[in-house]
């Protein structure tokens, strides 16, 4: 520990000196009140606690009573059918199946026909999310775009599966 003191002049870091010192005096005396130990517990209570029970008890502790057989089976049923529901929880479950690979079918379309076809899916997508069909909306835009949550996110060979999915009556 490092003090430093400060002052005008010498008298007053004397001063400074002195009240930390005798700062620290009074600390230790109530530290010192502190470690004390607490007045002992009497030895007559030590002795009641030691002594044995005068009185006899009245009813004495049963032994546990032997397991029947059919409680043994039973009991070795529930362990086992926990054992199989805990397997059952840590067995992986299957990951889903990919869904199959989409044709690029931007190399067969005229490119005039696919902005067409992209301008009037748009607006029947807008059309569909402002008159209430939000989850059709999105999962369309999360199933055949990727995953995309907006309209701009689309990549441009999204359209196509999106026009016909919602030509079958996927927004209806």
């Amino acid at each position: 520990m490092k003090l430093t003191f400060e002052g005008a002049n010498m008298r007053e870091i004397i001063d400074e000196m002195r009240s930390v010192i005798a700062a620290s005096h009074e600390y230790r005396k109530i530290a010192e009140t502190r470690s004390e130990a607490p007045d002992p517990v009497p030895e007559a209570t030590v002795q009641e606690a030691i002594a044995p029970v005068d009185k006899p008890v009245e009813k004495p502790v049963e032994k546990p009573k032997e397991r029947t057989a059919k409680q043994k089976e039973n009991d070795e049923r529930l362990r086992v059918a926990a054992k199989a529901k805990q397997a059952a929880k840590s067995k992986p479950k299957p990951a889903p199946e990919p869904e199959p690979e989409q044709e690029d079918v931007f190399k067969e379309v005229d490119p005039a026909e696919a902005v067409k076809t992209r301008q009037k899916t748009l607006e029947d997508l807008q059309t569909a999310y402002a008159n209430g069909h939000h989850k059709e909306v999105l999962e369309l835009l999360s199933r055949f775009g990727n995953g995309a949550k907006s309209f701009r996110e689309l990549p441009v060979d999204a359209f196509v599966p999106i026009r016909e999915a919602i030509d079958n009556g996927a927004l209806a």
